[in-house]
């Protein structure tokens, strides 16, 4: 039974989750409702709705029967897309971003430099990569210094593919990933993008994964870590929601840098969506912009995380700044006042990051 069936049979129209979401309280009275609007033509007359989904699992921990609404919506855009449907015209710039990440003007796999060869590879992703190349750097340089034999890949986790609802991409992509693991022969992957986490994790299961806050939690910090008096408002990012112990690193890290944790009630499992969820913002801005706006609203302090797509969304309206900030750029008061980068300059920023990676590796 697939999750159309299960909304249509389960949901107790209880609206526990139409509550609290912006998504459902826009497009429908219930889950129950919108599952009966899946089902006849009404998706094909407006496949927009079904590409208005945050996809961030809020509605399965607040459902008292676990049902997912986010679960729903890919599925109606695996169909769309297999019926010529999806994506949307609107996605277009999407598209294009990851037809530059997926290519060789992005793409490295190399082993450790140093060595020549490769236990193990740092995967930053594209959305770290295009939001801050020395991050990136810094980060490798850290682990290169910390662990012997650490290769790097530069690439995409095929998430937005995913959210688009492109099955066959996706499966590229991961297939692509395997290839370049398996031609390094590295059996572990050092991950720094939460949902590059939540992705490889969920089909990728033979490498073994670690976030690199746990392994920075594991090895120490950086020597000379310069500590302000300073208070952040922390956002745990959708795709660690099932993932307590990446969240309990990042806190660990963050306390003992001596800095001071503002935890809001909608956090860790409980978390909101920063808004940009599901490629959203292409397919409905302004629902987009108001879920983003929510979240912001719920922060006193500036706001801190550990994805870099989040701590874009947020930049837009308030200070924000991301944890390898605090741990590798001694300039973040000045960083998180920043605008974000979107379109091209975000794909200048990725090229960047693999020139200097490559000026690394003296290639």
């Amino acid at each position: 039974m697939d999750e159309i069936e299960r909304i249509i049979e389960g949901c107790m129209e209880c609206n526990l989750c139409v509550s609290d979401c912006e998504f459902l309280k826009k497009y429908c009275d219930s889950p129950k409702d919108l599952a009966r609007m899946f089902k006849d033509s009404y998706l094909r007359e407006k496949p927009e709705i079904a590409y208005s989904c945050n996809i961030c699992n809020l509605c399965e921990v607040i459902c008292p029967e676990d049902l997912n609404v986010g679960e729903m919506c890919i599925l109606m855009r695996q169909r769309l897309v297999k019926e010529g449907l999806g994506p949307l015209p609107q996605h277009q710039p999407v598209k294009r971003t990851q037809e530059f990440v997926l290519s060789d003007a992005f793409h490295l796999a190399q082993p450790d430099p140093k060595t020549g060869k490769c236990e193990r590879v740092f995967f930053p992703g594209c959305s770290l990569s295009g939001y801050s190349p020395s991050l990136v750097v810094s980060s490798y340089r850290y682990l290169q210094e910390r662990l012997a034999n650490t290769g790097i890949i530069l690439g995409c986790c095929g998430d937005p593919n995913y959210s688009l609802g492109e099955e066959s991409i996706f499966e590229e992509i991961v297939a692509q990933i395997k290839k370049d693991m398996e031609k390094l022969g590295a059996s572990e992957m050092i991950v720094a993008c939460p949902a590059c986490y939540r992705r490889l994790k969920e089909n990728v299961p033979e490498i073994k994964l670690k976030s690199i806050y746990e392994v920075i939690a594991e090895l120490g910090l950086p020597a000379g870590i310069k500590t302000e008096d300073w208070s952040f408002s922390l956002h745990d990012s959708c795709p660690t929601r099932y993932e307590k112990d990446l969240q309990e690193n990042v806190r660990a890290l963050i306390i003992k840098m001596g800095y001071g944790i503002e935890e809001v009630e909608y956090s860790r499992d409980k978390t909101r969506c920063c808004g940009m969820g599901g490629m959203v913002p292409f397919a409905d801005f302004d629902l987009a912009a108001k879920i983003t706006q929510r979240r912001i609203d719920e922060f006193q302090f500036d706001i801190l995380t550990y994805c870099a797509a989040c701590r874009e969304a947020f930049a837009i309206d308030k200070p924000a700044v991301h944890v390898l900030d605090l741990i590798f750029n001694p300039d973040w008061k000045e960083t998180r006042l920043t605008p974000p980068k979107t379109g091209r300059k975000r794909r200048e920023a990725q090229s960047q990051t693999k020139s200097l990676l490559m000026k690394l590796m003296g290639t």
